[in-house]
């Protein structure tokens, strides 16, 4: 499966303006390199319960919708993703 087995394990972004995440103090600045970890996010239990056993009822449309969409990223996302 993609989720296990992800084509890419990081996608590589830019951040384009200043910005700090909501309740904290952490910023980035504008045109800074941001790693995004596809495989620690698809392998965390927090995420995916037993996140190594396969379980095609995690991509139930039901089970999808709760989850944060960007918990899985086997295509990538936004404007470049693959697909």
């Amino acid at each position: 499966t993609l989720r296990k087995y992800p084509p890419a394990m990081l996608l590589v972004r830019r951040s384009h303006a200043p910005y700090t995440f909501s309740n904290t103090t952490v910023s980035i600045p504008a045109n800074t390199t941001i790693m995004i970890p596809v495989l620690g996010i698809h392998k965390d239990p927090a995420i995916y319960e037993d996140p190594e056993k396969f379980d095609p009822e995690r991509f139930t449309e039901e089970a999808f919708k709760s989850r944060h969409p960007m918990s899985y990223l086997a295509f990538g996302d936004g404007p470049r993703n693959c697909i």
